[in-house]
């Protein structure tokens, strides 16, 4: 069973809790409520449950309520909580008390209706109860309906096919990896020439629209890198070319995508070019190596080789990754899960909501934070519901394996993993213990042992003769 949080008269209840996808929690009933059930398969992702509550299980639910109720009504004579049942019954009937009494009843039926039915509940459910039959001397009878996630079957995980990626930087790697050291070294100098791409020129710019300047196009001393592409299209093109003491003007047009204002408008920026700098990149020699002051690295030689130590890590761990993706994605391929909407649309909104406070961090719109991301609104949410049916598969999928793997997490597994994020981030264990989420951590160990099965049990691909090459 899968089901988060208690049941409340106003159905906010039930809320799901995710971790690239669900988090498993058992729930069970204060106690056993006598009941009788009866599952309805509306359609593969519906279930309703059509629940019968005992009159005598209705009668302790109604002595619940008048013990909660009673501490908040005002009663002349009478402090807080201390007015007989009788004397309220008489004053406000029982009917005050039917609303907060089915609310026990839920809380206690819902549960274990079902736990009993094995059910993998997804969203909340929509109770269906008449209070206009509620009698104090009989039971009553309500329906949840709920969408659930329908049974499926695990499809082969072991003995999957998957080619792990290189561990190891190649030479062109290292060599790109130096020259990108060298050229961040570089300084620039000033020359006479007139400026080529990847020069930078000083300049002083004013924008005009209509022979109007605007707000925002004006800079000065401001160092431009040609090819940069940091101007609007169009702008570094045309200072190609120029020497120290040109001025010129630049006609451009703004993109359509760009501010609303200024969008798809012609313009003409009145530029001058005070210095022209070119970039002077160092030689790769021993004297360089020991400015970069690294440990124990002091001649090229030694450079090259701390460098491809450095690569082969971040090589060694892209191909874990990879490998890892790749395992989980082939177990995925697998198997066939029909993950209801409900669920996609919960974590795609998710998604959008995270990317929402991100852009609030950076104090930008949401619809620019996504220009700078590559997106429009429609391209980013259907993304987000793509990525959201990988995830959420591949949470079900590993569950599903763990489950027939029989894997477990220990307290004392969970407790290791505590100490250790403790020691990693130089915490007290107390404090990690309040911030992180257990339900979570466990899953997170549960995935990492289910990983370990399918690489245990993965088989590299053949190798292809000359013949089938």
């Amino acid at each position: 069973m899968q089901l988060i949080g208690l049941l409340i008269m106003d159905t906010k209840y039930l809320k799901k809790s995710f971790l690239f996808g669900i988090i498993r929690k058992n729930l069970k009933p204060i106690k056993e409520y006598k009941m009788k059930v009866t599952l309805e398969q509306v359609r593969d992702n519906l279930a309703k449950l059509t629940i019968e509550v005992s009159k005598e299980e209705f009668a302790i639910a109604l002595d619940k309520a008048f013990e909660k109720v009673v501490k908040e009504v005002k009663i002349d004579g009478f402090r807080p909580g201390k007015c007989p049942k009788a004397m309220f019954i008489k004053r406000f009937g029982y009917e005050s008390l039917y609303e907060e009494a089915v609310n026990f009843a839920l809380n206690e039926t819902y549960p274990k209706a079902v736990d009993e039915n094995k059910l993998f509940v997804v969203n909340q459910p929509n109770i269906d109860i008449d209070f206009n039959t509620l009698d104090k001397d009989k039971g009553f009878t309500y329906t949840a309906t709920v969408d659930v996630l329908p049974a499926f079957e695990l499809g082969a995980y072991k003995g999957l096919e998957v080619k792990k990626a290189s561990e190891k930087a190649s030479a062109k790697e290292v060599k790109e990896n130096i020259e990108r050291t060298l050229k961040a070294k570089a300084e620039n100098v000033v020359k006479e020439d007139a400026a080529v791409n990847g020069d930078t020129v000083v300049i002083d710019f004013e924008g005009f629209i209509d022979d109007v300047a605007f707000e925002g196009g004006k800079g000065e001393n401001y160092p431009l890198e040609l090819g940069s592409n940091s101007f609007i299209p169009g702008f570094e093109e045309q200072l190609v070319g120029t020497k120290a003491g040109d001025s010129l003007d630049v006609n451009v047009t703004f993109p359509k995508d760009y501010h609303a204002e200024l969008a798809s408008k012609a313009a003409v920026f009145k530029v001058t070019v005070h210095e022209v700098k070119t970039k002077v990149v160092p030689e790769l020699t021993d004297d360089f190596v020991k400015e970069l002051e690294i440990e124990g690295v002091n001649t090229v030689d030694e450079y090259k080789k701390h460098v491809q130590a450095e690569l082969n890590e971040h090589a060694k761990a892209h191909s874990d990754e990879k490998y890892t993706n790749d395992l989980v994605e082939k177990a995925c391929a697998n198997t066939n899960v029909n993950i209801p909407e409900c669920m996609i649309e919960d974590y795609a909104k998710d998604m959008k909501a995270s990317s929402e406070r991100q852009a609030a961090q950076y104090n930008i719109p949401f619809e620019m934070y996504l220009q700078y991301m590559g997106y429009t609104l429609e391209s980013f949410e259907k993304q987000a519901k793509e990525v959201a049916v990988k995830r959420i598969k591949a949470d079900l999928v590993l569950s599903k394996i763990a489950e027939a793997e029989e894997i477990k997490v220990t307290p004392e597994e969970l407790q290791a993993e505590l100490k250790k994020l403790a020691e990693d981030n130089s915490m007290e264990l107390a404090e990690v213990q309040k911030r992180v989420n257990l339900n979570q951590l466990a899953i997170n160990l549960e995935q990492s042992k289910v990983i370990d099965v399918l690489k245990a049990n993965a088989v590299a691909p053949a190798k292809k003769t000359k013949k089938e090459e």
